[in-house]
This record gives structure tokens, sequence and C-alpha cells, in this order.
């Protein structure tokens, strides 16, 4: 496909585009999330222990940040299509890889290329939005791309428990393989070169220090990036540990887990709907100050009742609210940072995202270790969650000041 002109990219980002960059966006979360049911199971059948089986996230997440770091510059530098299709091809192989894997090394290391060619893509896909549309338009996009890539992760949780149930967590593995091949083609088929040659930047790693030290000396990029990854942190805190704590502590079944799960992740497929109605009225910058006070209090009110020990009908409650305020917080924040980027969206894509995959990934199994210590598994998670929650705030309200936003 010919290179988009200048005046093509003054234009809405065309349907079928985004559509594929909502497909790409869906390989995290389904990466992440379509297993988790089965993350017991996997950890009896590879002899792992609870934070043992949770490292599978950690070397996935790892890869994700590696790959993100990587590809960003590179993109900067060589543009986006050849890079999209490269990742999205090793994507399908690591995914197969993980399917065969007999001992716990080898799915470590598949999780690990399976997160490398993963956060290539998703990058990318960040990277040919930003080349495309700025400002509110790109935040609305973001928004949209949560709603269109946010039915798989609904849906992904409850086939993957079913799959767990049925067939065991290798199954899981070979139905992303299949998904995987599926945007191998639509890549190859619908992506365009969105970045003309004459606005990359040079290679190498000084372009890539000084693009990231400029960057970093834009205090409201730092801001919204912070609040950006610790909000992802917040949630991912649940994510590492719910698998364990709604399925061991709260006595839920693989299938009822994967439910919740399911219904937390469509409290923020709706509320990116509401956000991506609303962004061009309110704007970004309020609606993000909204959703991180949303996050904060629900990791308040969640800290509260697992010290009370209160039912577990409080708690899921407390968790849905988390993860709903997601569908505000990822758009808004992320639109925000990159938008500030100017010619560097690359860069700016790949430093916040492995910012955040690098947060998540030591996060993953710091709720089991906590727990470890004596802390029920349900105090451990909110403290973790509320934690991040704080720090998210001090960039969305402290270093993102609005004359500098």
């Amino acid at each position: 496909m010919a290179t988009t002109t200048q005046a093509d990219r003054k234009a809405m980002i065309p349907p079928i585009i985004l559509g594929v960059l909502a497909l790409v966006s869906a390989v995290e979360p389904l990466s992440i999330n379509m297993y988790l049911s089965g993350l017991p199971q996997l950890g009896r059948d590879l002899d792992l222990s609870q934070a043992g089986a949770q490292l599978t996230i950690t070397f996935f997440l790892a890869g994700m940040a590696v790959g993100q770091l990587l590809t960003g510059p590179l993109s900067d530098a060589r543009g986006r299509r050849s890079l999209f299709r490269t990742g999205a091809v090793l994507l399908v192989l690591a995914t197969v890889a993980s399917a065969l894997a007999t001992q716990a090394w080898i799915l470590f290391v598949a999780r690990f290329v399976m997160g490398l060619a993963g956060g290539a893509a998703v990058v990318l896909a960040r990277a040919v939005a930003g080349d495309l549309v700025k400002g509110p338009e790109l935040a609305r996009v973001f928004s949209l791309l949560m709603l269109l890539g946010g039915v798989a992760p609904v849906l992904g949780p409850v086939i993957g428990g079913l799959m767990v149930d049925g067939v065991g967590w290798r199954g899981v593995f070979w139905l992303l393989a299949g998904l995987n091949l599926l945007v191998v083609v639509m890549i190859w088929r619908f992506i365009p070169e969105t970045l003309p040659a004459e606005e990359r930047s040079s290679g190498g790693v000084g372009p890539l220090l000084r693009a990231i030290g400029g960057l970093l000396r834009d205090r409201a990029y730092v801001g919204f990036t912070v609040g950006f990854i610790f909000s992802f942190a917040t949630m991912f805190a649940y994510v590492a540990a719910s698998p364990f704590i709604l399925q061991e502590y709260y006595g839920f079944t693989p299938v009822q887990y994967s439910f919740i799960f399911a219904t937390n992740t469509g409290g923020m497929f709706l509320l990116a709907l509401v956000n991506a109605r609303l962004v061009k009225k309110i704007g970004p910058l309020k609606l993000a100050r909204i959703g991180n006070l949303v996050m904060l209090a629900a990791t308040v009110y969640l800290l509260t009742a697992a010290l009370l020990d209160a039912s577990r009908w409080f708690i899921l409650a407390g968790l849905f609210i988390v993860v709903a305020s997601m569908g505000i917080n990822f758009a808004n924040n992320s639109a925000l940072a990159i938008s500030r980027a100017g010619t560097v969206t690359g860069s700016a894509s790949a430093f916040m995202g492995s910012g955040q995959f690098i947060m998540a990934g030591a996060l993953s199994p710091l709720v089991g270790l906590v727990a470890a210590a004596g802390v029920s598994q349900p105090v451990a998670m909110a403290a973790v969650m509320l934690g991040t929650a704080v720090i998210a705030t001090v960039g969305v309200w402290g270093l993102a000041h609005p004359r500098r936003a």
C-alpha cells in the first residue's frame, strides 16, 4: 500500500485501519486474562508454586517492556509497517511454543518472546494512531480502540475459563495462536506505512536517549505517563492476584471466576464508550482527573473492606469500580502523554508502554509474597492497589499541572 500523505494524515482514521488496530490492541489483554483461570492448574502441571505460576505473567510483561522500548524508537527511524509484520509473525510462533511447553523454563522463555512480539505490535498500533490524529481526536480514537478491542477481553476470560475446565490451559494457547495468525493476515493486508520517510528520525542509541531525555524534561508528559503506568499497575495487582484470591480464598470456581473477570472488564468497556462520547465536550484532562479520583476512592474502599474481612460481594463491588475506571484512565492519560511527543510518538509510546509493563511485571508476584509474610491475600492485594493508585494521583494531579498540560 502506498505511503500515507500529509493531507491524508489530517483525516480521521479509516474504519478498517481502526478495526485492525483494535484487534492488535486485544493481543496484550487476551494473552494475560484468557489463561488466568488456568494458573492453578498450570502450576500443578509444571510443579510451580503460586508465585512461580505468576512468573509466567511476569516473563510476558518483561518481554512487552523490552519489545516496546526497542520497537518505538526503531519505528521512528525505519517506519511502522515492516516492523508490524515481523512482530506479528513472531507472536504466532511464540504462542505455539507456549502451548507446547513441557517444562517451566520453556514456558518462561516462550512467554518472554510472546511478550516481546506483543509489545512491538501494541506500541506500533499506538504509534500508527498517533501518526494519523492528534489531541482530543487521539483520545477519542484510543477510547474507541479500548471499546472495539474490549469485546475480546470481555469474552476472552469466559471462553478461557470454559476451555481450562474442558481441555486445560494448553488449549487456551492454541486458540490464541489462531487469533494471532488472524492478526498477521489483517496487518499484512490493511496497515499502510503511516510515517513518511522525510519525517523519520535517525536511528541509534544517541537519538533514542535524546528523545527520551526530551520527553522526561516535559513535566506534563511525565505526569500523564506516571498516571497511565500506575493506573495500569493498580489494575494489574488485581489481575495477577485474583485467580488465587477469588478461587482459593473466596471459593469461586474457574468458570465463575471467568464470568467475574469478564463482568469487571465489561465495566471498563462501558466507561471507555462513555469516555469516547464525552471527551470532545469535557476534554481529556478533566476526564483523566475524574477517572483518577474514582480509582483512588475505590481502592480506599477495597482496603477498608478487606481489613474488616467483609463479605466477598463487598470485595467484588470494589474491584468492579477499580477496573471500570480504567476505561477513562487509560485512554486519556495515554492520549495526553503521546500528544505532547511531537515527532517522536514512537519513542513516547515505547517509553510509556515499557514502564507500564516493567511495573506490572514487578507487581505480579508481589501480592503473593506479601500474603506469604502473614497478611491475608485480600488485604495484600488491596494495599498494593491503593499504593499504586496514590502514585498515579501524584502524576495526574501534581506533575501534570493544568498550565503545563
